[in-house]
């Protein structure tokens, strides 16, 4: 089920677009999946299934058990009631849970304004308008950026509806550079932008349930590592640098001062893609794809976008009025084609880690 959340970019095709888009709606459109929203729901539905089936069974037991521990055997309408019963109490049970998870969240928000600091009143306010401004260009919520004391280099969002939050690591700002912070931003915001704040808090009654608790983070892992992919993507669409996001993801991972040589890096993602079947198994136990799978997808998709913007998917449309230098409204249209592009053809493999990468989406696509 660790499905690789790409085809092979042979496939992409450049969104469709106007001279209206802009960068952010254009990022927006690159990085989006549908698969992501298609690997939740079969993980939603698999979870009530083992939900009702528990509950379901649970039920039989004590309808079919009488005061004296003797068995009883239930007729057809008894075990329509006992089905139905079944049911009230899981929709119950699981309703419970998600109020159960929606209250956690709010404790969480609650928890950072009381203990940790709101970057718009240190000498960081600048990332809180910088993310106000992406936000704006994403067409998405502002976010609010806590900082707290934590040595490690780590980034999360979390929320529910409105307000959303970030919460950096005080790591994270000792560590990373200003545009490695902008990365590791986008990133969190590409999981609001994309509601996968929202779709934890609904997974979490299978997550805190002890009746599933283990093979349901074993589950859910297959779409938390999906989701990641999907923020990396729109943060280098956003960002536009993949070197950039890969040094961001390096930091993360292994710390500032390990692994700088990329090539390095790209000598060890050859012998993780030699250990199969055991390197994707054992990925299967962890919410966060492996590093260099992550800078596998980053070279990947850059040549992607690189590929596509050689051949601009244009649209017959008319472009909105806009201010001219002058102050005045002008008017145009533009008539261009309407054809869907060819896909792009690959580039020329530039290192191990793309040809690797090719390699690997094929196969677990």
């Amino acid at each position: 089920m660790d499905q690789q959340p790409y085809q092979q970019y042979q496939q992409y095709q450049q969104p469709p677009q106007s001279q209206a888009q802009t960068k952010g709606q254009l990022a927006v459109a690159r990085a989006r999946n549908a698969q992501d929203n298609v690997v939740l729901t079969i993980t939603i539905i698999i979870f009530c299934f083992f939900a009702a089936s528990y509950f379901i069974y649970t039920t039989f037991q004590e309808m079919s058990t009488d005061n004296a521990g003797h068995h009883v055997e239930l007729s057809f309408s008894d075990g329509v009631i006992a089905v139905l019963l079944a049911i009230v109490f899981m929709i119950m049970g699981l309703g419970m849970l998600l109020g159960i998870g929606m209250f956690m969240v709010r404790m969480m928000r609650q928890q950072m304004l009381g203990n940790s600091l709101e970057v718009q009143y240190s000498a960081y306010a600048w990332l809180r308008d910088w993310s106000n401004e992406v936000a704006a260009d994403l067409e998405m919520p502002q976010v609010e950026i806590f900082i707290t004391q934590n040595p490690v280099i780590n980034a999360y969002a979390f929320g529910f509806a409105r307000p959303y939050a970030i919460v950096l690591h005080s790591g994270s700002i000792r560590y990373l550079t200003e545009d490695e912070l902008k990365v590791i931003v986008v990133h969190e915001m590409a999981h609001i932008k994309y509601k996968h704040t929202d779709a934890s808090v609904y997974l979490m009654p299978f997550l805190i349930a002890p009746i599933i608790n283990m093979a349901g983070n074993w589950i859910a892992g297959f779409w938390c590592r999906r989701t990641e992919f999907t923020a990396d993507r729109l943060a280098l669409a956003y960002i536009g640098d993949a070197a950039l996001v890969k040094n961001a993801l390096i930091k993360v991972h292994v710390g500032p001062d390990v692994a700088k040589d990329m090539n390095d890096v790209a000598r060890q993602w050859l012998q993780y893609k030699a250990e199969r079947p055991m390197n994707r198994f054992a990925q299967t136990f962890s919410d966060h794809p492996y590093l260099v799978r992550r800078l596998s997808q980053v070279d990947y998709w850059d040549a992607a976008f690189h590929a596509a913007q050689a051949q601009p998917v244009q649209t017959t449309s008319a472009v909105p009025a806009q201010s001219a230098p002058d102050g005045e409204a002008t008017s145009q249209s533009s008539t261009v084609s309407t054809q869907t592009p060819k896909p792009p053809v690959p580039p020329r493999k530039r290192n191990n880690q793309q040809e690797s990468s090719k390699d690997d989406d094929a196969s677990e696509a």
